[in-house]
């Protein structure tokens, strides 16, 4: 498995064609939502389905970043990722921590479904990105299964539609990629 950071990934991102960037194989499975007139944060607001990371999101003091214009790529955990875990991210000491998880699930850089896939093919399997936290994000698959798992070990897959603004994208996954310390 080949690993590249997020610089030479966007690199070859932009070197692609723009063609190859608008195919779509299949627009259940790859579908976006394009919306130049909402920002990130109205964008995760507006979602049913993205509530409880938006809320989460606002309650560490990050909705100021989505709402400005420097853009971002936020891997938003569904409702359906927090189903299940022994503690609550509310309990989660409030603040620093909790906005440390968080940066977990963005990357620098507005990016597409597409950009990402065609970054893995370009790399012959995997495609490693920096967050804005303290660690990496590695992507597998294509556009239709895209993958993504931190460095903790924690493994996702980006499920529904991708979101896009005008200062970024929101892409929903169906698990956290950050390990939540539980308390024993």
């Amino acid at each position: 498995m080949t690993k590249r950071p997020f610089l030479t990934a966007f690199a070859a991102c932009s070197a692609l064609p723009l063609a190859a960037c608008g195919a779509e194989t299949s627009e259940q499975a790859i579908a976006s939502e394009v919306d130049e007139t909402r920002t990130l944060a109205a964008l995760m607001s507006g979602d049913e389905s993205l509530s409880t990371s938006a809320d989460l999101f606002d309650d560490a003091g990050l909705r100021p970043m989505f709402d400005g214009s420097v853009p971002y790529t936020v891997f938003a955990p569904t409702n359906a990722a927090y189903d299940g875990l022994n503690v609550e991210l509310g309990s989660v000491d409030a603040g620093a921590a909790r906005a440390a998880i968080l940066r977990e699930h963005i990357v620098p850089g507005h990016l597409t479904r597409e950009d990402i896939a065609a970054a893995i093919a370009s790399t012959g399997g995997a495609v490693e990105m920096q967050t804005m936290g303290s660690g990496t994000l590695t992507f597998t698959g294509d556009a239709e299964n895209l993958r993504v798992a931190s460095s903790d070990g924690s493994e996702a897959s980006v499920s529904g539609t991708v979101l896009q603004g005008p200062n970024g994208a929101v892409f929903p996954v169906d698990g956290l990629l950050k390990t939540i310390d539980q308390p024993a």
